[in-house]
């Protein structure tokens, strides 16, 4: 097919979205790139003008999800306030919110981890830098926590940080399993009154 004669944003957003759509409800495996034209009313040929591949596509979904993710957490009302600690309560309570919107169908990079880390190296590396980042994002106001709350606790802000990154990721397992958003909630819920448990307040 010949691709298209002009380059058209709308487009590729369409694909994009119905890409990261039909792969957070059946996964990347078994989501074909005539599904996702169908589903964008986008031709084939269109599709290879943008994507070289589908595996390039899974590529541009990591980087455009993860971004996507970043920027809602960072121009959070949360992030405004002056104690470090409120910020991390807040961004947590931040996303016990999200989870609760029925239009959020689950988080494309754990997808993309779970199925392709053994078969997609590339897209496997993406997941883990994407993962890395929000625990990064979540250490940072955590040793600022640390530093103004409980300066001579023993605990570790590092895998503190990685330890939310799992339990969203794990919670969002057993919300597809068991058909109930309320799991993630939950278990933010728990991991709250830990950090409370840690930090006095």
């Amino acid at each position: 097919m010949a691709p298209p004669k002009t380059d058209n944003p709308d487009r590729k957003e369409r694909l994009l979205d119905a890409a990261t759509q039909l792969m957070l409800g059946k996964g990347y495996v078994a989501t074909t790139v005539d599904e996702i034209c169908a589903s964008a009313d986008v031709t084939k040929g269109s599709f290879f003008y943008y994507f070289e591949s589908k595996q390039a596509l899974g590529k541009v979904l990591v980087e455009r999800f993860s971004a996507s993710h970043m920027q809602g957490m960072e121009s959070g009302e949360w992030s405004t306030s002056d104690d470090p600690l409120d910020r991390v309560y807040g961004y947590i309570d931040f996303v016990i919110t999200m989870s609760k919107d029925p239009s959020i169908k689950g988080c494309l990079i754990g997808t993309f981890a779970q199925e392709l880390s053994e078969s997609h190296p590339e897209i496997k590396a993406l997941c883990s830098s994407s993962f890395a980042q929000t625990a990064e994002m979540l250490r940072e106001h955590l040793a600022a926590a640390k530093a103004r709350h409980a300066p001579k606790a023993s605990f570790d802000v590092a895998s503190l940080a990685e330890s939310y990154v799992a339990i969203v990721q794990g919670a969002m397992i057993l919300m597809k399993a068991k058909d109930d958003r309320g799991v993630l909630a939950r278990s933010l819920e728990h991991y709250k009154q830990y950090l409370r448990s840690l930090f006095g307040r």
